[in-house]
């Protein structure tokens, strides 16, 4: 009998903590199950839309939100509508999304850090509306153009754009130090991914229909962390002014801390070959770099506004763009442009030049034409402009040729205009018409010559 009963205690033990594993196992459950519950109320939905709200800046709203250990923490039906000043004129939101997903690194968050392996956003598709970059830009400190400034006229003499200041001499070489220090090995990371399916970004204007730049039904996947990974993402489409002019691209992705590039994408748009490259960087501001070229080849006959068009031995161009995506004050710009005997057929009149170029630059909220002109024996055109970021504008035109040449010109595209007021030259085989505009675009004024008439592009009616 002595020897039955320590038997008896263990089994008296065993009974007491048989609840323990179930006990383990439903507790994980109905967290699980409350905190999904918790996530489906109003009350959640509003914390989390209030925390995006923090970080944008921008109202939203959320249709539901779960998570799973298997699945991760989803978000559906997000928006972010547009400022409250531009809601009114513009309904669609700023940004609407149908799931966004995040596959969490489970272990990195039970020690307090958000990290994630994967973010997939599924149908995104997102409208900025240029009034809301021309408020960024324009918050920043930039000069400013009275109602009735316009830009100088074009010096008349100069065929040729100054020359660019000489370099600076060169500082002293540096001598090496005596020991190099190799960088320190970073230890291999997992790549972390950004997939988007079906995703659509746009850029339109209040003034406008059609948007500006539309770029629909993107999909891939985007390395945007850890080691060095490459990818393929497909465009349907990318269209400009509601017109499309690009379908189905394959534009190929390279990744390498800190920064995520375009590989040259080489395009086509009306027979001319050009290429695009690009970089940008997941840092504060989101640091972007975009370049373009269209290599010397010969311009065929090509279609212009108004019934017009235009042709020329040889073309080139290049064009920049650098700044802080999120803060437009910091934008800059070049786009150098020159073409050899370009020849233009405008409303039966053929105009043959020898020469031309253009300079614009963008620093600071303002667009600048700096200097335009199309060179030839017996007509030149020469000109400037400036556009800011709060929509004001000034600009010039001079037209340059014999003054018999210089009035048919003037009376075949001005036809009302009597007498125009033409501006005397040094010599006097030649005469020039200035074209001065100033104002705003939504409201833009041409003077017709040096004394001339005003008028309101808007309206169409001169005033003395």
């Amino acid at each position: 009998m002595d020897a039955e009963a320590p038997i008896g205690e263990k089994r008296r033990g065993y009974r007491r903590w048989s609840w323990l594993v179930p006990t383990l196992l439903i507790l994980p459950l109905l967290a699980f199950f409350l905190s999904n519950l918790w996530l489906a109320t109003p009350w959640a939905r509003r914390w989390i839309a209030a925390k995006i709200e923090h970080g944008t800046g921008l109202e939203t709203r959320i249709g539901s939100a779960t998570w799973s250990p298997w699945n991760g923490a989803s978000l559906h039906a997000v928006e972010l509508l547009q400022p409250a000043a531009l809601r009114a004129a513009i309904p669609k939101p700023f940004a609407r999304i149908d799931s966004i997903r995040l596959a969490p690194v489970w272990r990195a968050w039970l020690r307090g850090r958000l990290e994630v392996r994967s973010i997939t956003l599924d149908t995104p598709d997102l409208t900025i509306p240029l009034e809301l970059l021309s408020y960024l830009s324009g918050s920043q400190a930039a000069p400013t153009l009275s109602p009735n400034a316009a830009v100088t006229p074009p010096p008349v003499a100069q065929n040729n754009p100054p020359a660019a200041n000489p370099p600076a001499a060169a500082p002293p070489p540096v001598q090496p130090p005596a020991t190099v220090t190799a960088p320190p090995v970073i230890p291999p990371q997992p790549t972390g991914w950004l997939h988007l399916k079906n995703a659509s970004f746009s850029i339109i204007s209040i003034s406008r229909n059609q948007p500006l730049l539309e770029i629909a039904h993107a999909s891939g996947s985007l390395p945007i962390g850890g080691d060095p990974a490459q990818s393929v993402l497909k465009i349907a489409s990318i269209s400009f002014g509601g017109n499309r002019t690009f379908s189905d691209l394959s534009a190929e992705i390279d990744w390498k801390f800190p920064a995520l590039s375009l590989k040259p994408l080489p395009l086509e748009f009306q027979g001319i070959k050009f290429l695009v490259a690009g970089k940008i960087a997941p840092l504060a501001g989101l640091p972007v770099q975009i370049e373009a070229q269209i290599p010397k080849q010969p311009l065929a006959r090509t279609a212009l506004p108004f019934n017009g068009d235009a042709q020329a031995a040889s073309i080139a161009a290049n064009a920049a763009f650098r700044g802080l995506l999120l803060a437009p004050g910091t934008w800059q710009g070049d786009f150098v442009a020159e073409t050899a005997e370009p020849l233009f057929h405008l409303s039966g009149h053929e105009a043959k030049f020898d020469r031309g170029s253009a300079v614009t630059v963008l620093r600071g909220g303002q667009l600048s034409c700096v200097d335009a002109r199309l060179i030839g024996d017996e007509l030149s055109v020469l000109g400037n402009a400036t556009l800011l970021a709060n929509g004001r504008a000034a600009g010039a035109v001079r037209v340059v040729a014999p003054p018999d040449n210089v009035s048919a010109i003037v009376k075949q595209v001005f036809p009302n205009l009597q007498n125009p007021s033409l501006t005397p030259l040094s010599t006097p085989q030649r005469s020039a018409f200035d074209l001065e505009a100033f104002g705003s675009i939504s409201q833009p004024y041409l003077r017709l010559g040096r004394d001339g008439p005003v008028l309101s592009l808007k309206n169409a009616n001169p005033s003395p």
